[in-house]
């Protein structure tokens, strides 16, 4: 126990007083407070430009209404949009087209607006600019003509526009959720899929990143033959246990770092940004599931990890021999959707117990629903069980695996070291 505590400190102390690792684990909290916040800030930024559009309105009846509808300002008191209406009198419509488009294209205008006579039957409208990305105007000017559009054909079918649009009022549904102990929480699509999604992904990060910084430091080890000095110390159970405690904990440090962070980033958005508290509103429970599946996703994944580092004679090796490690981490996020549409499905319920998905799907599933305590319990001893298996597989292939140098094992070969 002695030797594997001193294998330990030593992963610990040359990954936490890495340079690399004090400004990953700066930057990242600081890179998911930016994509989190930012985007809500730049919800409420706005162009200050007025919009100046030329319209040819051949229907005759869409023009006049369209420069009352859309009379917004700017911040500096200025029009959003300046209207122009251009008749096409005895001109050919391909010869002034091509005056608008010149026009566009010199930046006179910044866009025209084509309303053909058709437009209450085909409900068509055609928009000219050299930026047709504008989501926010493009949005304004569909709104607007179709609310334009609409109540013309209402005035002539007869029916009271007034009416039509009581009738029409759409109807909004709150979702509340149940949880255990009867407790009902209003909780929507956006909260639900957003908590679940963001400690889903940091799940499957970090699992891939902790394990495959175990793969990488075992290759450098035997590359540079480091591994034969420690080797004469320990045994190879030893030192491939303390490696993986090892980086459990700088993963435990990093955690710790972001949630100091995380706390940070809820009272920031509670205070700061109400409409943001919403998405950032966890249970205790969610932490609590959170931590124990990481442990035991990591010591599953990492040692899976530690076997392909000691087969690997180069980190091209480890590269492709890693690749159905990372597909078991993919198959959960594949299915991810399904499981936020079906929580308690069969196969939701089987994908969250089988081991080698049920760190991610199992989380998911408590997450989103309240699936039962047995299928819980159940799904922690299979990952419990298949650790422990996976620790005696692997120990038999690291011990002979780790000094084996030149060319890569067979299958046949590896299993000869299982035997043996």
């Amino acid at each position: 126990m002695n030797k594997i505590w001193i294998i330990l400190k030593r992963e610990y102390r040359e990954s936490v007083f890495k340079k690399s690792f004090i400004i990953i684990t700066l930057l990242t909290p600081l890179i998911m407070i930016g994509l989190s916040v930012l985007p809500t800030l730049l919800m409420f930024l706005s162009s200050e430009k007025t919009e100046r559009i030329d319209v040819i309105d051949q229907s005759h009846s869409v023009y006049n209404e369209l420069t009352v509808n859309l009379k917004d300002t700017l911040k500096n008191k200025k029009p959003k949009f300046i209207f122009k209406q251009v008749f096409v009198g005895n001109k050919p419509f391909d010869r002034l087209l091509s005056q608008e488009q010149a026009l566009i294209e010199n930046e006179q205008i910044d866009g025209l607006l084509f309303i053909p006579s058709t437009v209450e039957d085909s409900g068509k409208v055609e928009y000219y600019s050299k930026n047709v990305a504008d989501l926010s105007l493009n949005h304004e000017l569909r709104n607007a003509i179709r609310k334009i559009v609409m109540n013309h054909r209402i005035v002539k079918s007869g029916l009271d526009p007034r009416m039509v649009q009581k009738l029409i009022r759409p109807v909004e549904m709150k979702t509340v959720k149940i949880v255990k102990g009867g407790r009902a929480e209003e909780r929507g699509f956006i909260q639900e899929y957003f908590s679940t999604f963001i400690f889903v992904m940091i799940l499957y990060f970090t699992l891939i990143m902790y394990g495959a910084s175990i793969m990488r430091s075992v290759v450098q080890e035997k590359t540079s033959r480091v591994i034969e000095v420690l080797l004469s110390g320990s045994t190879p159970f030893q030192l491939m246990t303390g490696k993986i405690i090892g980086q459990g904990l700088v993963g435990f440090t990093q955690y710790l770092i972001w949630a100091v962070f995380g706390i940070g980033l809820i009272l920031f958005g509670s205070s700061s940004l109400p409409g943001v508290s919403q998405y950032l509103n966890f249970s205790p429970m969610t932490f609590v599931y959170f931590v124990i599946f990481f442990i035991l996703g990591y010591f599953l994944f990492s040692t899976l990890y530690a076997a392909v580092g000691a087969v690997s004679n180069n980190d091209q090796e480890a590269q492709q021999m890693s690749m159905p490690i990372i597909l078991l981490l993919i198959v959960p996020i594949i299915f991810n959707g399904y499981i936020v549409k079906s929580p308690d499905s069969s196969l939701s319920v089987f994908l969250s117990i089988f081991p080698t998905f049920s760190p991610i799907i199992m989380f998911a599933r408590i997450n989103l629903s309240n699936p039962p305590i047995w299928q819980i319990v159940s799904s922690i001893l299979l990952l419990v069980l298949t650790i422990l298996f996976s620790i005696w597989i692997v120990a038999r292939i690291y011990r002979v695996g780790i000094l084996m140098y030149g060319k890569r094992p067979t299958l046949p070969e590896i299993m000869k070291w299982l035997k043996n």
